[in-house]
């Protein structure tokens, strides 16, 4: 994959894909800027999202960074990908949890609908 983590495919190619994030990876890639290109190539597919393993709490206990610059760029970027959706899922467990039935739940969505029972 050239963008995000993890991602289903149809038979005409990606049908979504998820960049999961560590908290710190998701700080620093906020800080540096590569989020916003992650997201903007992230936007190209038909359906992804972004999920962090972390609080949203946490963007304001950062030391050595001034208070809510980070929640600041977060709003930023939701706003400008706002098809994009970014998920904070408190601890790496539900960001997998949270990943598969996404994921899951693209892939069934694709399928076609069951005919009708007579």
């Amino acid at each position: 994959m050239e963008v995000g983590d993890y991602g289903v495919r149809g038979p005409d190619g990606w049908v979504a894909v998820v960049e999961r994030k560590s908290f710190e990876d998701f700080v620093g890639s906020m800080a540096n800027g590569t989020l916003a290109f992650q997201m903007a190539r992230l936007a190209e597919l038909p359906l992804a999202a972004v999920v962090v393993e972390g609080r949203y709490s946490a963007l304001f206990d950062l030391p050595r960074v001034k208070e809510g610059w980070l929640p600041d760029v977060l709003a930023r970027l939701q706003i400008r990908y706002r098809e994009i959706p970014i998920v904070f899922a408190d601890a790496r467990k539900f960001a997998e949890e949270w990943t598969y039935r996404f994921l899951a739940t693209a892939l069934a969505d694709l399928a076609p609908p069951d005919p009708p029972t007579r």
